[in-house]
């Protein structure tokens, strides 16, 4: 289970921009696949049917992307829609990285058209190691500050993926602003 910490450190490691404004709104992109507990919880659906299922899929991340460079085209000039679709797919990586068992709380990176949950647990050892559960205040106090410690690693490994996505239009903001100059 990933923190926001940990999306957000992602999302951000794909640009160069200085601007606050830009790093709040895509700190809201980065997260914004969790909203589907909000479904969970105002409609008493089960967590383990709904959570990480559509809102965790490429078909949602592609549609997000589409839908802001038609309807927010106002925004273009802050960051692109590229960078909308790398946010929300990074959010499912990440996720999967940090999914103890696929079978029952991995991504659905592939839904609709399949509902096989994906998850490499390559950081779970790290979470057992410093806790045993995050639902304790200990626990959670853990976990959150071994977030904070890997937060810099998922950041650069954004950067480094990112930097050369950046060369393609797709990926850049109408003006320079993301670059940061």
């Amino acid at each position: 289970m990933a923190l926001p910490v940990a999306h957000v450190a992602t999302a951000i490691g794909f640009t160069k921009t200085r601007d606050l404004r830009v790093v709040g709104l895509l700190a809201l992109v980065a997260i914004s696949p969790d909203f589907d507990f909000f479904l969970v919880w105002c409609l008493d659906l089960s967590i383990a049917l709904y959570h990480r299922t559509f809102s965790h899929s490429i078909l949602f991340a592609l549609s997000v992307a589409v839908l802001y460079r038609l309807l927010l085209p106002g925004y273009q000039h802050r960051f692109s829609a590229g960078l909308v679709l790398l946010a929300l797919l990074s959010h499912s990586l990440v996720d999967m990285i940090c999914t103890a068992d696929a079978a029952d709380h991995g991504v659905m990176l592939f839904w609709p058209f399949s509902e096989i949950r994906l998850g490499w647990p390559l950081v779970v050892p790290l979470y057992a190691r410093f806790s045993e559960s995050p639902f304790s205040a200990q626990g959670a106090f853990r976990f959150t500050m071994l977030e904070i410690v890997l937060a810099p690693i998922y950041w650069g490994s954004a950067a480094v993926l990112g930097a050369p996505l950046r060369k393609f239009r797709f990926f850049q903001p109408s003006s320079q602003d993301e670059v940061g100059q």
